[in-house]
């Protein structure tokens, strides 16, 4: 299977997400195309939010299976995107806007470690991703 690139990680995210449609078209038409792939997927991590606050389970299942494949399969400029932009995005709002506890859950194991490293990284513990570690 090929890698997915840049262009076929938003075709998937307004295919799979039809919802997401408003928030890609807002983005589009506030910001243009120009920018990279990084600042493109914001506009995925504020769907997700809304979805969060909606405690929409379903969907948000789905999302984190995607945000999962595109860590996986995608090209080195997706990977880090879906790192760098879309989770540290999640990551950054808990717990004034969304608790990560919530959707903890629904992550995969690339973004589980990811968020853990990133927590190691900036010297926090994330309230909810090390729950099955004892202090």
């Amino acid at each position: 299977m090929k890698e997915i690139t840049e262009e076929k990680c938003i075709e998937l995210m307004k295919e799979k997400f039809p919802k997401f449609l408003p928030y890609w078209e807002k983005y589009v038409e506030e910001e243009g195309l120009d920018d990279g792939i990084t600042i493109k997927v914001i506009p995925f991590a504020e769907y997700t939010i809304d979805r969060l606050n909606l405690c929409d389970d379903l969907e948000l299942g789905k999302i984190f299976d995607l945000v999962e494949f595109l860590l996986n399969r995608g090209d080195q400029s997706v990977q880090n995107a879906m790192a760098t932009g879309y989770l540290e995005c999640l990551m950054h709002k808990d717990p004034n806007e969304i608790k990560f506890r919530g959707f903890v859950k629904f992550l995969g194991k690339h973004s589980l470690e990811y968020c853990k490293a990133w927590d190691k990284f900036t010297g926090v513990r994330t309230d909810g991703l090390w729950d099955e570690e004892v202090i």
